[in-house]
C-alpha cells in the first residue's frame, strides 16, 4: 500500500501562537487596520528586548542612588568611629612610652622625676630668665634619651644652649602629639614666653603642675604647704621651678598609683600670647610643657559658658578632643581616662603628691 507524503488534513498539528506571530506579521503589510497593532501587543505580549526597553528607569535609578546614599550615611559614622578608637589607643600608648621614660629617667637620677629648668623668680639668673633666649628647657627635653631621642638631646647641645639656638627647637616629636588634635607642626608661635615667634616643635602632653591657683572662677589653695602660686612651687610632681625643690618618687605620699602626672591639652592657635600666663605649646619650654589640675577637664565657666581663648585664668587646665574626658598617665606609668564630670575634689586630689586626701576608685 502506498501512502502519500503529504499529511493528511485530519493528521495536521494545531498552529500555535508562534505560528500566528510569524503568520499575522508576515501579512501586515496587507491587512492591518487601524488599532490592530494595539490588539496584536496585548494579546501577544513581546520580551523586554523586543520593545527596546533593557535599561534602568528613572524611578528606578533614583531609587538605587537613594539606597546607596542611605548606605553611606549609615557606614560614615561606624568608620568615623573606628578611626577615632585607633587614635585613642595610639594616644595612650603615647602616654605610656612617656611614663615608661619618666621611670627610667627617675631610676638612673636617684628616684628624681625629671626636671624643668625654669629661670624665673629668686632663680631668674639661674638658666638666663625665661624666654627663647634662656636654658628654660621643660622636662619633656630632660625625658628625650629615654623616648629614643638621644641623638636630638646631644645634637641640641640640651640644656647648655639656648632654645633659640638649639637646632632641635623646632623638631617635632610623634611621641608628644595626640593623634585626634589637630596640632601637628612644627608652627611659629608667639607667646609671653617665645617673644620673636620662633618655630617650634609641639606638645599635646603637658606635666601636672598641681591642683594649687590662686586666680579666677577655679580658684584653689594648694595642698602640703604649697602656697596657690603653681609655677613656682606647684603642689603637683612636673611644675616649672621642680629643679629648684626635686620632687622624688618616695615624696609622693599620696601614693604613685593615685597621683596624675602627664594629661592631655588640646591645640588652640590663638591661646599664646603676651601677658597670657602658663599658655603655650612648645615641648622644650618648661612653663609651656605644664598644666594645672584646678580647672574641671574641659572646663568652661560656671555658668557653661566657654572662655575665650588666651583667657589664662580659665583655659590652663587639661583638655582633649576624645568626647567625654582625658587620658592620664598616672605617677606609677599606668594610663587612665578620666571623665571630664568627675567630681572636682577627686580630681584636684589626685594632681597633688602629699595631699592627704582619701581618694577613692576612680
Amino acid at each position: 500500500m502506498c501512502h502519500s507524503n503529504r499529511p493528511s488534513t485530519r493528521s495536521r498539528a494545531p498552529r500555535g501562537n508562534a505560528w500566528r506571530r510569524r503568520s499575522a506579521s508576515a501579512n501586515d503589510h496587507r491587512t492591518m487596520q487601524p488599532g490592530d497593532a494595539e490588539r496584536r501587543d496585548r494579546a501577544f505580549p513581546r520580551r523586554a528586548w523586543e520593545r527596546g526597553s533593557c535599561g534602568f528607569t528613572l524611578i528606578e535609578l533614583l531609587v538605587v542612588i537613594a539606597i546607596i546614599a542611605i548606605l553611606i550615611a549609615l557606614l560614615l559614622p561606624a568608620v568615623q568611629q573606628a578611626r577615632e578608637a585607633a587614635r585613642r589607643t595610639q594616644c595612650r600608648n603615647n602616654l605610656k612610652q612617656i611614663g615608661l621614660a619618666v621611670h627610667n629617667y627617675a631610676d638612673t637620677n636617684d628616684g628624681v622625676f625629671p626636671i624643668n629648668r625654669y629661670g624665673d623668680y629668686a632663680y631668674s639668673a639661674v638658666w638666663n630668665y625665661a624666654y627663647e633666649d634662656s636654658q628654660s628647657w621643660s622636662w619633656l627635653a630632660s625625658i628625650l634619651p629615654y623616648v629614643d631621642a638621644s641623638p636630638l638631646w646631644h645634637t641640641g647641645k640640651i640644656p647648655i644652649s639656648a632654645l633659640k639656638d638649639s637646632p632641635v627647637f623646632p623638631i617635632s616629636l610623634a611621641c608628644y602629639l595626640c593623634p585626634s588634635d589637630v596640632i601637628g607642626g612644627p608652627r611659629n608661635e608667639r607667646s609671653h614666653y617665645l617673644r620673636t615667634n620662633p618655630l617650634v616643635g609641639m606638645t599635646n602632653y603637658k606635666g601636672v603642675q598641681g591642683a594649687n591657683f590662686c586666680w579666677g572662677d577655679w580658684a584653689n589653695p594648694g595642698t602640703g604647704g604649697h602656697g596657690c602660686e603653681p609655677w613656682e612651687n606647684g603642689d603637683g610632681i612636673l611644675y616649672p621651678m621642680n629643679w629648684a625643690h626635686v620632687v622624688r618618687l618616695r615624696d609622693v605620699t599620696d601614693g604613685l598609683s593615685n597621683t596624675t602626672m602627664v594629661g592631655e591639652q588640646t591645640y588652640d592657635p590663638n591661646g599664646p600670647g603676651d601677658m597670657h600666663y602658663g599658655i603655650g605649646f612648645a615641648w622644650a619650654h618648661s612653663v609651656e610643657a605644664c598644666a594645672i589640675a584646678n580647672f574641671p577637664i574641659n572646663a568652661r565657666r560656671p555658668n557653661g559658658t566657654p572662655y575665650a581663648s588666651g583667657d589664662w585664668q580659665g583655659t590652663n587646665g587639661f583638655r582633649s578632643r576624645h568626647i567625654g574626658g582625658a587620658h592620664f598617665c598616672l605617677a606609677d606609668g599606668s594610663v587612665k581616662f578620666l571623665g571630664e564630670n568627675m567630681a572636682l575634689g577627686l580630681y584636684r586630689a589626685l594632681a597633688t603628691i602629699k595631699g592627704g586626701e582619701v581618694v577613692n576608685e576612680f
